[in-house]
């Protein structure tokens, strides 16, 4: 098979001129778009080229698989001379998408911290917002609320100092009265104290000669008291012999008498007891032949047997009440 020449539609020439024309392109100020425009055109200038050679490949290798490894080590040569154009104008763009996106992400954390920073400038004066209304407020209104909420910390502070240095100086004045409570109730004790011993001192003599007066004075109360009462006790003993001969005499005369009383009354009661027990008695033998006998699991069995219990009862009431009179 005769070797072919494999054309691709650009020229190392071509290339070259590429490569004078793009590597020196780079972007030296992130906010310049003319240099990123730049460097963005250029790098699709020669990633078009390089699209155009791989269709061109794809076109010539189809012909044959010889033909398809020549085109593609023509593809491979070219490429890696297109490729340090790409890559530097890549790496170009690159700087540029990072550099935002770090300066996005910078951004972000910037204003996340002046966020935490605004909640804990408002925690530090007791006011707690939600994160999105903090979040949301703009300098001058954050400015104006953390001047109110400083303003509301700072005189709760005031009032709370003040509460706390009156309530001190109340309890120092309350502390100092005790003391002086304390001195002078320890005054007073110790001349109740002395007092108190002067005042036994004076009752203990008191009673000493009280007591002195009174064992004399009492020696002979005792004396004329003994004496007295040998004397009464003798009167007494004569009198009660009177009395009691005179009381044995009246409580036999009157025992007699009742006894006389009762056994009349008893002697009367006779006819009627002896009736009455007769009664009781014939009532107690000859109930047993009235009550009807009657079945057991009856209705008028309770009844019956209510009313022959309340019959003996009343009739042993009625004995014992008639032996009683």
């Amino acid at each position: 098979m005769e070797q072919q020449v494999v054309v691709y539609n650009i020229t190392d020439a071509v290339i070259e001129e590429m490569s004078k024309q793009y590597m020196p392109l780079i972007i030296t100020n992130l906010e310049d778009h003319d240099q990123l425009g730049l460097v963005h055109d250029a790098r699709m200038v020669v990633k078009g080229k390089r699209v155009e050679v791989e269709k061109k490949r794809k076109e010539l290798k189809a012909d044959a698989l010889a033909w398809g490894k020549t085109v593609d080590g023509e593809a491979k040569r070219i490429f890696g001379l297109l490729e340090p154009i790409e890559t530097h104008l890549q790496s170009e763009e690159d700087k540029v998408i990072n550099e935002r996106e770090r300066i996005k992400a910078e951004e972000e954390r910037i204003e996340r911290e002046k966020i935490q920073g605004r909640v804990d400038a408002f925690g530090g004066y007791k006011l707690m917002l939600p994160f999105m209304d903090v979040a949301t407020m703009t300098d001058k209104e954050f400015e104006v609320r953390l001047s109110d909420a400083k303003n509301v910390w700072e005189a709760e502070e005031e009032r709370l100092a003040k509460e706390k240095a009156e309530r001190e100086a109340e309890e120092a004045r309350i502390v100092s009265d005790r003391a002086e409570l304390t001195r002078m109730r320890e005054e007073q004790e110790a001349k109740s104290k002395a007092q108190a011993e002067r005042d036994a001192a004076f009752v203990a003599k008191e009673e000493a000669f009280k007591k002195e007066m009174r064992e004399t004075t009492e020696a002979k109360e005792r004396a004329a008291f003994e004496k007295q009462a040998k004397e009464d006790a003798k009167i007494k003993a004569e009198k009660d012999v009177v009395e009691r001969v005179e009381r044995e005499a009246k409580e036999k005369k009157e025992r007699e008498e009742a006894e006389k009383i009762e056994q009349a009354r008893q002697e009367a009661l006779k006819p009627d007891k002896t009736k009455l027990l007769a009664f009781a008695e014939n009532l107690m033998e000859s109930k047993n032949g009235l009550i009807p006998e009657l079945a057991f699991g009856s209705p008028a069995y309770p009844i019956l047997s209510a009313c022959e219990i309340a019959i003996e009862k009343a009739l042993e009431e009625l004995i014992k009440k008639v032996e009683e009179m």
